[in-house]
């Protein structure tokens, strides 16, 4: 099979680095083979996180500049620092939900508008999907918590992955405890019909 590079950006506690391991795990469950790496913020909490998926021939576990088949942002900012990283083919999902940093709250610095965000990655692709991933979660999951899975519903949506949806539900029961399972069920579900 060929290769598919997937970019998932946000800051800590967004369950960026849940997310890669949900996916993760579905290859390894489907066969197929899978390599991860990871970068995280100075902060725990609030500083940024970026971490690449990739799927099938591949040796490197960082995807290369201009290779991220898709890219989902769970904080519509995060996605800036990253756009080395996509092509005029990327198809690109945008959390709306921002995270303001401490440098804005305390008046240091300005957090850009949305259509800002969205105007500068039309300059690179014309595949951007801005959705509020996080509303979803609370009407669908009962708590933004869930947003990540979310994103990842509708990531599974939005390209081929090389594994089904069955795959990461089976994956998803395995990897939360049984309280959890249910509503991040919900929340797979929900991203993942979402353009239905």
């Amino acid at each position: 099979m060929s290769e598919t590079n997937v970019l998932l950006v946000g800051v800590g506690g967004q369950g960026i680095l849940t997310t890669s391991a949900i996916l993760a795990r579905s290859a390894l469950k489907a066969g197929v083979n899978v390599v991860t790496a990871e970068t995280h913020g100075m902060a725990q909490r609030g500083g940024s996180v970026e971490v690449h998926v990739r799927f099938g021939d591949v040796d490197s576990p960082l995807i290369p500049f201009g290779g991220a088949d898709i890219a989902a942002s769970l904080e519509p900012v995060e996605i800036l620092r990253y756009t080395q990283y996509l092509n005029d083919g990327t198809k690109v999902i945008l959390n709306t939900r921002s995270i303001i940093p401490p440098t804005v709250s305390s008046g240091i610095a300005r957090y850009p508008e949305i259509d800002r965000v969205v105007e500068a990655l039309e300059k690179i692709t014309d595949d951007v999907s801005v959705v509020n991933a996080s509303d979803i979660a609370e009407k669908y999951a009962g708590t933004a918590q869930a947003t990540n899975v979310v994103v990842l519903g509708m990531l599974a949506k939005k390209i081929d992955l090389p594994f089904d949806l069955g795959v990461i539900q089976e994956t998803i029961k395995e990897f939360f405890p049984e309280k959890l399972v249910e509503p991040n069920l919900k929340a797979l579900k929900a991203g993942y019909e979402y353009w239905d």
